[in-house]
């Protein structure tokens, strides 16, 4: 193994400054590769003159990341190796401590220095022998701390004798009672009331951050309280997919979908915001029925408007789960059936995330498996997949977050609700270092007196270290205020520790010089030097501010337009066209029926860009070439026919020097974009004349009898040139190449089949 001597080559040996941040969450393993690539430094004397340099910033106060390897141990260790080397090189070596704090104001950092003067909170924070000072580079700024007391449970109600209790019983818990009076509090202070002195307006909900050990039953009943009191919250920093509302909603449809016999999961199905129907619905659906609860529905769902629309999208989409993959079902479920509109309605903005997940989670999982929704959705429950929102990109709202998650970032107002809790002592399983080879190996101790002296030993150094990591926690919770910081908790259902947050926090205040307003204890300063005025930055829009349109179905999009081909024949629907000939039918002489269309289509595209003495002449030589195979009959027959089209009295015109072939017009009637290729048209002086060419089909013995498709199509042409000539008549004819006849279309005819009068599309 090269270990560092590889990295140095790669660097082609130009290593001379290295630069380590947030050391004191360094794990062993790190600093074994940092002393490795820094053993030249300081061996002697270099081939260059720079002197090369170790720049190594951290706070062992804030050694809060054991889970993942940091151990402050080591960073003490560390710091003493390179102290040694560097000393023994003679080169200069420089321990700096900073005191000074850039970010809170001085009654916070006052009660910091408080707190961690008691012995049992210091134990791990502040080394034996020191003192912890900060200075406050605000000073001068206005800021408080206070520290509330205790949320207790309400006592329970007296059951009533001899009553019959008409609906349960709620308790309320200690926690639920410190969310709702937090919740309100909160409330008064964003509401514009409150005044930030130090930045000389008002606390934003943006400015406020609650911090807690763990994501448990607190965060999601103060998220609750906020919400319902209408405040911006954004909720906890990190969340698992699958316990998110709208992702339970749509994975119970994909259950239903798969077995819609299972009345239970299909009944969430419809009382959610995707099925639409209340309680009230569900039980008039569901009592007295004779079958599953979805073949009742499926009878019924025409008795109330509620029940159809929960059919309309349940009968739509298993017609689809097995033919489309999970991300295409769940598209247009959010999309074509408006689940996306009706989840943000019920749930608020904050599902937009989740659902945007579930849709990339399918994407993820159709890369390497089966397109099965059965398959996805147990590796959906299977994956236990997590959203991390990144806290400071929350826009305007309260934050919600672990102190782990907060760590580097800070806020105005900073609270602390969960302060009672103590760290978990687990016992059973223990890790010892092995002599030999230095690994830890895992020690499982059932029951405690299964203890040994050996045991007994490494259990209490890991609940040492546990706790030294918990008063660590403090300091990093502590230090997140700016301005002002709320110490408050619950009343456990057991006697509050003496070394939880709480009850060390209750005791800093006994050190400080305080004041109380009853039961309140609460430390602050005024405002004694100019506020640092902000400029305004309108904030970003919060969950509960999202756009109405999120919560409104998106109208329909219209249909593609679809250009008009007059020359084939299209919109069947409008009744039958006239029948084509096939291509292989002959008749005598060994013409058949579809050259003949095309050859008198040719003639009358090309003959009018001569002069009209030489129609004649160049229509024989044209049908007399060989490669057409035609008798000199039918050579006369077809130049006669196509020269009375030429010569018709109403069609001179549209053939004349001012006439074009192969016109493209495209234009917008109503609602509906018209698009086209017409075979010839002619702009006169009064009037417009066009002619659309009908190849290889018969022709109706009367202009009444022409099929409704090529009326509509004509008179989408008339519609388009009405709005391009508004003062000019506007004459349509169909020219039938088979038989080299004209039918003109009178207006009152296509008068009826007219775009606007209709409403329809062509």
């Amino acid at each position: 193994d090269p270990g560092a001597d590889w990295v140095l080559y790669k660097l082609d040996g130009g290593l001379d400054h290295l630069l380590l941040d947030e050391v004191q969450d360094t794990s062993p393993e790190q600093w074994e590769i940092a002393h490795r690539l820094t053993q030249e430094f300081f061996a002697g004397e270099g081939a260059r003159d720079e002197a090369r340099t170790v720049f190594a910033v951290g706070d062992r106060k804030q050694s809060i990341f054991s889970f993942q390897g940091a151990d402050v141990a080591g960073f003490e260790k560390a710091r003493a190796r390179l102290s040694e080397r560097v000393q023994a090189s003679g080169r200069k070596w420089i321990d700096t401590g900073l005191n000074v704090s850039f970010r809170s104001t001085s009654p916070v950092l006052a009660l910091v220095d408080a707190v961690f003067a008691d012995p049992e909170a210091a134990a791990g924070v502040v080394l034996p022998g020191e003192t912890l000072i900060h200075r406050a580079d605000r000073a001068g700024h206005a800021g408080r701390v206070e520290l509330w007391p205790l949320a207790e449970a309400p006592p329970p109600e007296p059951p009533v004798p001899w009553s019959a209790t008409s609906s349960n019983q709620r308790a309320t818990s200690a926690l639920q009672v410190l969310a709702d009076d937090l919740a309100v509090w909160i409330r008064d202070q964003v509401s514009g009331g409150t005044h930030l002195p130090s930045k000389n307006r008002p606390l934003r909900p943006g400015d406020v951050m609650v911090l807690v050990r763990h994501r448990d039953a607190l965060p999601a009943a103060l998220t609750r309280a906020l919400k319902s009191l209408g405040v911006p919250v954004a909720g906890l920093d990190r969340m698992v997919l699958t316990e998110q509302p709208a992702i339970q909603d749509l994975m119970a449809l994909g259950d239903a979908l798969l077995l819609p016999e299972d009345d239970l999961t299909f009944a969430c199905v419809l009382t959610s915001p995707l099925g639409g129907l209340d309680d009230n619905d569900l039980m008039a659906l569901a009592i007295g029925r004779t079958g599953s609860l979805w073949r009742a529905l499926r009878d019924h769902h025409a008795e109330t408007p509620a029940r159809a629309r929960a059919w309309s999208l349940f009968s739509a989409l298993l017609s689809r789960v097995d033919y489309v993959s999970p991300h295409t079902l769940f598209a247009e479920i959010l999309g074509v059936h408006d689940g996306r509109a009706r989840l943000l309605a019920r749930l608020g903005a904050e599902a937009v995330e989740p659902i945007d997940e579930l849709l990339n989670a399918a994407l993820r999982y159709t890369t390497s498996h089966p397109p099965s929704l059965q398959g996805f959705l147990h590796w959906m429950r299977r994956s236990g997949a997590e959203i991390k929102r990144e806290a400071d990109a929350t826009g305007d709202q309260v934050r919600i977050l672990t102190v782990h998650g907060a760590k580097g970032l800070q806020a105005p107002l900073v609270v602390l609700p969960d302060t009672t809790s103590m760290p978990k002592d687990n016992d059973e399983l223990l890790w010892a270092d092995e002599p030999d080879t230095g690994l830890q190996v895992p020690i499982w101790v059932p029951r405690r007196e299964f203890h040994t002296d050996a045991t007994a030993s490494i259990r209490d150094e890991a609940r040492r270290r546990r706790r030294e990591e918990y008063n660590r926690l403090l300091y990093v919770a502590l230090t997140r205020a700016e301005d002002r910081l709320v110490v408050c908790g619950w009343k456990p259902n057991h006697a509050v520790n003496d070394g939880c947050w709480y009850s060390l926090i209750a005791r800093g205040f006994a050190r400080l010089s305080d004041a109380s307003d009853g039961e309140f204890v609460r430390l602050e300063s005024e405002q004694a030097v100019p506020p640092d005025e902000e400029a305004f930055v309108k904030p970003k829009a919060t969950e509960d501010e999202m756009p109405a349109f999120l919560t409104v179905a998106p109208p329909l999009e219209p249909a593609r337009p679809m250009p008009l081909a007059p020359s084939r024949p299209e919109g069947v629907e409008f009744g039958p066209v006239p029948a084509s000939a096939s291509p292989l039918l002959r008749v005598e002489q060994g013409l058949d029926r579809f050259q003949r269309g095309l050859l008198i289509h040719s003639l009358l595209q090309h003959l009018p860009a001569l002069p009209e003495v030489e129609w004649p002449s160049t229509a024989r030589r044209f049908l007399s070439r060989a490669v057409h195979g035609l008798p000199a009959g039918q050579v006369d027959e077809i130049t006669d026919e196509v020269l009375a089209i030429l010569y018709h009295a109403d069609l001179r015109p549209l053939f004349g020097p001012n006439s074009r072939a192969e016109v493209p017009l495209t234009g917008i009637v109503g609602n509906v974009v018209v698009g086209g290729l017409v075979d010839r048209l002619a702009v006169l002086p009064d009037r417009v004349l066009l002619a659309d060419f009908k190849t290889n089909r018969r022709p109706p013995a009367t202009a009444e009898e022409t099929p409704v498709a090529y009326l509509r199509q004509m008179a989408s042409y008339r519609a388009v040139l009405r709005t391009i000539f508004p003062d000019h008549i506007i004459s349509c004819a169909l020219i039938w190449t088979r038989e080299a006849r004209v039918t003109v279309l009178p207006d009152s005819l296509l008068m009826d089949h007219d775009l606007v009068n209709s409403g329809e599309r062509a």
